[in-house]
């Protein structure tokens, strides 16, 4: 039997959980003729959320969409085509022009000089509307925080948490239409692992699924996270190959649950020599989209299933959620 949990692909329909007043959010930006931009680690509903919010355009005459990715772009000629392109049609239907991947776009020469082209056509009442997105949240943060590129010409949307609830729900009432139980603490189980991150949770439901006959055993859930791990040891894997003695020390406090990394008594305590060095350490670690810290300076490690390998393999702290080891 084909699973119902599906991870390789857009969420639409009874699949897209929650993040309702996201979608609408995004509606009344188009609505206003606004730009809006999304920037969230990869894998977490982005391309979902936007679909869903164009979804409600979809027949209107007054729009256009069109959609082009960054990941295979290469060079400014390349940008410059496609933006020229955008720029061309009409104004009428008007054109919403969705970017993905756009944190690429520093990895072209002469970006800045894009951006301030960009720019000028943003402030044009009858341009086409953007809606910009980004799995490099560190890049993006550098582009629309630090450079503050595009400064008051558009709307942030940031991704609410998916509801446990609704997580746990619908992963039981999916067992349960094929006459088979997942029990509630293992479905929040699951949540908790992931940090509700959607792609995760679907591939760890996806297994449990196909591993289940009957009733879902803590084996059996141990069984679905140890194959999910493998599954991307080696991407995790590349991820500490690349780091740096010094880096490593400053990821394990972070794992750890240091926010003062800055500290005298945090420096000693994993051997981070200076605050000048660690200052160095934290660039490295967000240009590496590795950590990202909050307004108040307090770092979290992006990758919630990378946390989980750290804790397992890398680390070997053994840690336990809800009576199950990891």
């Amino acid at each position: 039997m084909e699973s119902p949990f599906t991870h390789n692909s857009i969420a639409t329909g009874n699949d897209f959980l929650s993040r309702k007043k996201d979608v609408s959010h995004l509606v009344s930006i188009i609505a206003d003729g606004r730009h809006a931009v999304i920037y969230e680690p990869p894998r977490t509903g982005k391309r979902s959320l936007i679909q869903m919010a164009l979804s409600q355009y979809s027949g209107n005459p007054g729009y256009h969409v069109t959609t082009f990715s960054l990941l295979n772009t290469v060079d400014a000629e390349d940008f410059l085509h496609r933006l020229e392109e955008i720029l061309a049609m009409p104004v009428s239907p008007r054109p919403i022009a969705v970017i993905e991947e756009f944190q690429n776009i520093m990895r072209l020469d002469g970006w800045e000089k894009l951006m301030h082209t960009m720019e000028k056509e943003w402030q044009r009442p009858d341009g086409p509307l953007f809606i910009i997105s980004g799995s490099g949240v560190n890049a993006m943060k550098h582009i629309f925080e630090e450079k503050k590129f595009f400064y008051r010409l558009y709307e942030r949307i940031t991704l609410s948490p998916i509801d446990e609830r609704l997580i746990s729900d619908h992963i039981i009432k999916t067992f349960l239409r094929v006459g088979r139980v997942v029990e509630p603490a293992q479905a929040e189980f699951i949540y908790n692992l992931c940090d509700g991150h959607p792609w995760y949770i679907w591939q760890i439901a996806n297994s449990c699924f196909n591993l289940t006959k009957g009733y879902l055993s803590n084996s059996l859930l141990s069984e679905a996270v140890d194959s999910l791990l493998y599954t991307h040891a080696i991407r995790f894997q590349e991820i500490t190959d690349g780091l740096s003695r010094y880096q490593v020390y400053l990821l394990r406090a972070i794992f750890d649950g240091v926010t003062k990394i800055s500290s005298t008594e945090v420096i000693n305590r994993y051997r981070l020599n200076s605050s000048a060095n660690v200052h160095r350490l934290k660039e490295a670690l967000t240009k590496k989209e590795v950590v990202v810290f909050d307004t108040m300076d307090s770092p979290r490690i992006i990758d919630p299933l990378f946390r989980v390998w750290l804790d397992r393999f890398y680390f070997k702290t053994e840690k336990t959620y809800n009576g199950l080891s990891i």
